[in-house]
């Protein structure tokens, strides 16, 4: 046989690493990255070819195959499925054909998201992959997370957001600690899903009267890892910033410090003209309507070292939103002032963000209120209107 390919990684593979098609012929191959589902075509995403032994990275192609991710908070579900949209992940078929009509045929999960380049650059020496060893690995921390990098997961309940996973083997049990009392969350094999922790916390109140915080998560008899609930600190302003983490999915910061806002103003020359008066018949000096772009400066309140680390990966994401300043989420470009950490840190660090506003805007009318423009009713919407 004249045609041979192959991929690296195989099976799973994140898109903001290196996926790599090699393919060997003897004659030109034509080669067509299709995006499926359930092994049925969908849509091509690429064509190419190529002629002898080459090897090319497809990521790139990889990356555009997939939707916006819906936000998961809200949801009642204790499990919420995500497999039915192209969000996370993929199925990849490459179809190759060379002219001596020989043909080849690979297929791949492709994901959204990446792992840092020497993790990477250390697995692929050692045969393996972040997928065997984290995510399909039912014995230990298998959820998409940055927040830990260990078998305990640790966060405040202002940062509670649902923590996204592939179903393991074995049914998903939660235990809370505190009573011992444990919770089946049945589910398919495989699947990627998002383990909602304020639903867990609810069945557990609502079965047991305990308001749980620290629970170990099972796959069968399989001891995976523990998550654990802070209470946050009391404070006078609270932010939170949900953000696009390096696997791909989203999790939230969040920020205990009084906040300031500078409104930025271009200085363009083009903005200012010169119009002509034809009664003094003279010119004076006029100007377009000027675009402000907010910049909100915020501490992000006494964070430990292994929250430093969520930080930079929080800085280094590609989608970053703001909530608390206004009634609706505010996309913004986040950046530190002077931020600087110990290689092996001994106390808590409060850190100085800068989160510009994505948007400009030349209109100050206000937010529009959940009352629209009308006198507000005696309750809110979640009382009946009856009494209104």
């Amino acid at each position: 046989m004249s045609l041979t390919a192959s991929i690296d990684p195989t099976e799973n593979a994140f898109t903001r690493n290196p996926v790599y098609l090699s393919v060997e012929t003897t004659s030109m191959v034509t080669y067509n990255i299709m995006h499926c589902l359930n092994f049925e075509y969908r849509r091509s995403l690429f064509t190419g070819n190529g002629n002898g032994s080459f090897k090319v990275n497809i990521a790139e192609v990889l990356e555009t195959v997939f939707e916006d991710i819906p936000v998961l908070s809200g949801s009642s579900d204790i499990l919420i499925n995500l497999s039915s949209g192209w969000y996370n992940k993929a199925t990849i078929m490459i179809i190759m054909q060379n002219e001596e009509a020989e043909t080849e045929t690979l297929v791949l999960a492709a994901w959204r998201g990446g792992i840092g380049k020497r993790a990477f650059k250390k697995l692929h020496e050692e045969g393996n992959n972040i997928f065997s060893l984290k995510f399909l690995n039912e014995s230990c921390n298998f959820f998409f997370t940055t927040r830990s990098n260990d078998w305990r997961i640790t966060m405040r309940e202002t940062e509670l957001y649902p923590l996204c996973f592939i179903y393991p083997e074995h049914e998903l049990k939660i235990t809370e600690l505190l009573t011992g009392q444990s919770l089946a969350v049945p589910g398919r094999v495989e699947n990627f899903c998002a383990l909602n922790l304020e639903a867990v916390r609810l069945k557990f109140f609502t079965d047991y009267g305990v308001l749980g915080n620290l629970f170990d998560v099972y796959s069968g008899e399989t001891f995976a890892c523990r998550i654990g609930i802070e209470q946050s600190p009391t404070v006078r302003e609270h932010y939170r910033l949900r953000f696009l983490n390096s696997y791909g999915v989203y999790e939230v910061f969040s920020l205990e410090g009084e906040a300031s806002v500078t409104p930025g103003m271009d200085e363009d020359e083009d903005a200012v003209f010169r119009r002509y008066d034809e009664i003094t018949d003279d010119y004076y000096s006029d100007r377009i309507r000027t675009e402000i772009q907010e910049v909100v400066t915020i501490k992000t309140g006494f964070k430990r070292p292994q929250e430093i680390r969520f930080l930079l990966d929080l800085l280094s994401s590609d989608n970053v939103y703001l909530s608390g300043y206004g009634q609706e989420e505010i996309k913004v470009i986040p950046s530190a002032e002077e931020f600087s950490y110990r290689v092996r840190p001994d106390a808590p660090q409060n850190v100085t963000l800068k989160l510009t506003f994505a948007e400009k805007e030349s209109n100050w009318t206000g937010e529009i209120t959940k009352s629209g423009y009308r006198k507000p009713r005696v309750h809110s919407k979640e009382f009946s209107k009856q009494f209104n």
